[in-house]
């Protein structure tokens, strides 16, 4: 017996299509001899019907083989799937966190900014310097908040 399923049933089919070509060809040709030897005929049509019926039974066999080894690897396939959706879910949640505390971060380092702007303007003023204008969103908005 083939130990992979598509081979077994590959083997099966060969094998059904040999033992029905030749059950038709025998039938053919002992179809003349049939009038003369009835007995003979239907002996010799009921072995390769016997072998067919059991070439049969093989590829019925061989079909519930390869459906259960396909079947197990695509549960496999699907249970994995969702084990990867919930590491996605997780890392969504954890990304969520972190984007948080990056948002906390840089509304304290806004703070800093804006306290270090108030100690040295008045220094810059002093040395007769304009501000250089901000480069970036939040600087501007930091700015403008400022002037406000």
């Amino acid at each position: 017996m083939a130990e992979n399923p598509l081979e077994l049933l590959l083997s099966v089919q060969r094998a059904a299509t040999r033992l029905a070509a030749d059950t038709v060809r025998t039938t053919a040709s002992v179809a003349v001899q049939g009038v003369t030897r009835p007995d003979e005929l239907a002996g010799h049509v009921a072995g390769q019907l016997a072998d067919l019926a059991g070439t049969v039974a093989g590829l019925a066999e061989a079909v519930t083989g390869l459906a259960g080894s396909t079947a197990q690897p695509l549960q496999d396939f699907v249970v994995r799937q969702r084990e990867l959706a919930d590491t996605v879910a997780t890392l969504a949640e954890a990304q969520a966190e972190l984007a948080g505390v990056v948002a906390k971060l840089a509304e304290r380092h806004a703070d800093a900014v804006a306290a270090l702007e108030t100690v040295t303007a008045p220094v810059f003023a002093l040395a007769g310097t304009t501000p250089t204008p901000p480069k970036t969103r939040a600087a501007k908005k930091s700015a403008a908040a400022r002037k406000s």
